[in-house]
């Protein structure tokens, strides 16, 4: 009597299945057959598999080790793992490091931007690639952006860059913003993936930014910093007034975000600028008493800020007497996980009760760490 043949699934039903699975699991079942090759890297299941894993969005931390500056560590891990053991969680899973050459730009769905520059005669030429840490492939360099040589090296000139997804033309984009302090004059270059040349968007008023990354939420990506158009913002008694410069990557526009309450009193505080539970987040110090932090919960809607903590130092057992260094990494519930560099701890603080619920010491005081959120993906940078 012969055996009857095992069922055979609906192709329907195997992609349901697999698109719950890991970027990793999936890398290893493309071996199974061609026909599950061909469906896994299938551009629908592609982004139906994104779709389901940014439910479990991860923590990406950039380490910068301050004995070496020009190194720089990118660690993965779970939002889980790094509340049970912050300390050993960041240092054991240190995976990629990045020589003085390539520089980490931005993450977005799974894609890291990685940028270069090299000095060639009288110009220097700057190139984004993007990698997929999760599948390991590494597209190809972006045409050349040449400035001239002496434009980066001089203290009245900047560059930043931001990295993020125009969803209404299915396009991944990195926004370079060339400062110009000199003249007050800011110019927007931005390069799509797969274009053949950059495009200078626009040119706008001198905008200072604290951090050389700009952060990517709903196909904009934005920068904390101060304007320098006198008055605009409003000034008071040397202290300026923060905002952010946000880039709206689908119609190629910017616009100002002022920040309520958080006045910049230099030199005592840096503010921070990041993405939290989904939201812009402004962290900043206030009057060397208190720890603030606001959430902007849409990011076209300016007057949808919202307060998320304020809370004195001494309830975060740090001396106030000492410059407070907090950074704010991730969220977990209810509970923060935040980075104190000037006792080189992590603090985590329960926003229901307002207070510490333990504190750990840093595994490795010599790292400064950003947090991003990661997802992995299957998306194949072109």
């Amino acid at each position: 009597m012969a055996m009857a043949s095992a069922p055979i699934l609906p192709e329907e039903l195997i992609m349901e299945i697999l698109s719950w699975l890991s970027v990793k699991s999936l890398m290893r079942f493309r071996c199974v057959s061609k026909t599950w090759n061909s469906l896994i890297s299938d551009p629908y299941f592609v982004k139906s598999h994104l779709g389901r894993s940014s439910r479990n969005t991860q923590v990406m931390l950039r380490l910068k080790d301050l004995n070496d500056a020009a190194f720089t560590w990118l660690s993965f891990c779970s939002i889980h793992c790094l509340f049970q053991n912050p300390a050993s969680t960041f240092h054991d899973n240190r995976q990629y490091r990045f020589d003085p050459f390539n520089f980490f730009m931005g993450s977005c769905n799974g894609l890291l931007c990685l940028h270069d520059s090299l000095p060639i005669d009288d110009c220097e030429e700057h190139r984004v690639h993007f990698w997929n840490p999760a599948t390991r492939i590494l597209s190809e360099s972006s045409p050349c952006l040449r400035l001239h040589s002496d434009f980066p090296r001089t203290h009245s000139c900047y560059m930043k860059f931001g990295f993020g997804y125009d969803d209404r033309s299915d396009t991944y984009k990195v926004v370079a913003i060339i400062l110009d302090i000199r003249i007050r004059q800011m110019n927007v270059m931005v390069y799509g993936m797969g274009d053949t040349c950059w495009k200078n968007i626009l040119t706008c008023p001198s905008f200072f930014t604290f951090q050389q990354l700009g952060y990517h939420l709903n196909a904009t990506v934005n920068w904390l910093g101060i304007s320098f158009q006198g008055g605009k913002c409003g000034t008071s008694a040397n202290n300026e007034i923060l905002e952010i410069l946000s880039y709206d990557l689908r119609t190629d526009t910017f616009r100002y975000l002022p920040v309520p309450d958080c006045i910049f009193e230099p030199p005592y505080f840096e503010p921070y600028l990041g993405v939290l539970n989904g939201c812009l987040c402004v962290s900043f110090d206030h009057k060397r008493t208190n720890f603030v932090a606001l959430q902007l919960k849409e990011v076209r809607d300016e007057t949808s800020w919202v307060r998320l903590l304020n809370v004195s130092y001494e309830s975060l057992q740090i001396n106030r007497h000492l410059y407070a260094d907090v950074v704010i990494l991730c969220i977990y519930g209810d509970v923060l996980l935040l980075a104190n560099y000037k006792h080189w701890e992590f603090i985590l603080f329960n926003l229901k009760d307002n207070k510490v619920e333990r504190t750990q010491s840093f595994s490795n005081p010599d790292y400064r760490m950003l947090s991003f959120e990661y997802v992995p993906s299957l998306l194949v940078p072109g």
